[in-house]
């Protein structure tokens, strides 16, 4: 699961919170509550990519100003691994006091989206059966293992600061807390100066308090809940940030971020109900495999405009054309040909009618070299394409430069008329 991004503001504070309240977590007999905590989200995330049938994963965020809200958001995931299908509903209220909420569903077949600033169902659906994980491990990234050797080493030795209760059915609940006088002089040093680079930016929002000094981290708490199994049931991180605005009051920002894990096993994953509802539908083609989808589609003309530049404009002189005659998935066969508006007749060469026939280059979607016939019986090679994805046919080896002023184009487009 990739989590929306809310804002930069928002997301660097929250991080920074729940990084120095994990830290607080200390000893737990043998190993450390560090250590018991990592654990238990590595755990956690491995058996939701792997071993869980179905869970919900919810993650909130909140940021206040002397305990007024300035932001907040929501994002409730629910995920099927059997089925690859996931539910997102998401709200979010941003530093303008601006709120919107979003419903995406998702599965291996289709994608439905819809906001309530756009009432609209945007539905995708795929030609091709996607195979797809709900759920991706993030420890099995290839940044994973470096950046947790980054933050065991900022941990260092800030594990001296925890409660622990170990409940009778062997789960446990993990307390710590740090208050400015136990973060390191150094943290909160660099903390304080990104503080004020993020207070006091170019945000224009009326509610966002400029501080200009004495800013600094002054409390930074952290609960974890584990079950009896090691899986992570919940993770609240929260730092209160305090610092002076230009008129020397004092604010206390306070942030909040909490990740809960619930339902294992008996969430159920709904695919919207559209009956009713304004629908946008979509076919999202299949451009993976090695060969055309429906070749056939390919057959009849294709043209565009032969252009030459006179007294500063583009003048249109006349029109090429392609005309597939015999197209599958190994070979392509047709004639080219250029016809011009009366009077421009001289820019006529010795390709502007031939025919040509290709076979299709092995592992090269709808890319072919061909050989060439003039209408004189001259021969020569060159090269076509078929761009599938914008419906479109390439078509180079014959007037490449600019002969006689002519502007060349190898792109042709379907003649629908």
């Amino acid at each position: 699961m990739k989590l929306k991004k809310k804002t930069a503001l928002l997301a660097s504070f929250t991080m920074g919170a729940l990084l120095l309240a994990t830290t607080a977590l200390a000893d737990i007999a043998s190993k450390s509550g560090y250590e018991e905590l990592k654990d238990a989200i590595k755990l956690t995330a491995e058996r939701g990519s792997e071993a869980f049938d179905s869970f919900t994963l919810d993650f909130s965020m909140a940021m206040k100003d002397n305990g007024k809200t300035l932001m907040s958001g929501n994002e409730t995931k629910k995920f099927d691994r059997k089925t690859g299908a996931t539910e997102s509903l998401s709200s979010n209220v941003n530093l303008n006091g601006y709120t919107n909420s979003s419903q995406t569903y998702s599965d291996t077949k289709t994608m439905i989206r819809v906001s309530e600033s756009d009432p609209t169902y945007y539905v995708t659906e795929f030609s091709k059966e996607r195979e797809i994980e709900s759920f991706n491990n993030p420890f099995k990234e290839e940044e994973a293992a470096d950046v947790e050797k980054i933050i065991d080493a900022i941990v260092g030795s800030l594990k001296d600061h925890v409660v622990i209760t170990e409940k009778d059915d062997g789960s446990k609940e993990i307390n710590g807390s740090l208050t400015e006088v136990q973060i390191p002089a150094l943290v909160n040093a660099v903390a304080s100066f990104q503080l004020k680079q993020e207070f006091n930016g170019n945000h224009n929002q009326s509610n966002m308090p400029k501080l200009v000094k004495d800013v600094f981290v002054k409390q930074v708490t952290g609960t974890a809940k584990v079950n009896k199994d090691g899986v992570l049931e919940s993770i609240l991180g929260i730092a209160v940030l305090s610092g002076k605005d230009e008129q020397g009051a004092i604010h206390e920002i306070s942030v909040d971020a909490l990740i809960t894990v619930t339902d294992i096993n008996s969430t159920t994953v709904t695919k919207p109900d559209l009956t009713g509802k304004k629908v946008v539908r979509h076919l999202e083609r299949d451009y993976s495999g090695s060969e055309i989808s429906n070749p056939e589609k390919y057959l009849g003309k294709f043209k565009n405009d032969i252009l030459i530049e006179k007294d500063g404009k583009f003048v249109k002189i006349g029109e090429r054309i392609i005309d597939i005659t015999h197209i599958d998935t190994i070979k392509v066969t047709g004639q080219y040909h250029e016809e011009f508006k009366p009077g421009f007749e001289e820019y006529a060469t010795n390709t502007s009618e031939l025919s040509f026939s290709a076979e299709f280059i092995k592992d090269q979607r709808g890319n072919a070299n061909f050989e060439y016939t003039t209408k004189s019986g001259v021969k020569g090679q060159g090269n076509i394409y078929f761009d599938d994805y914008q419906g479109k046919i390439n078509f180079n080896g014959m007037n490449t430069s600019y002969e006689g002023g002519l502007m060349f184009d190898s792109t042709f487009s379907p003649d629908l008329d």
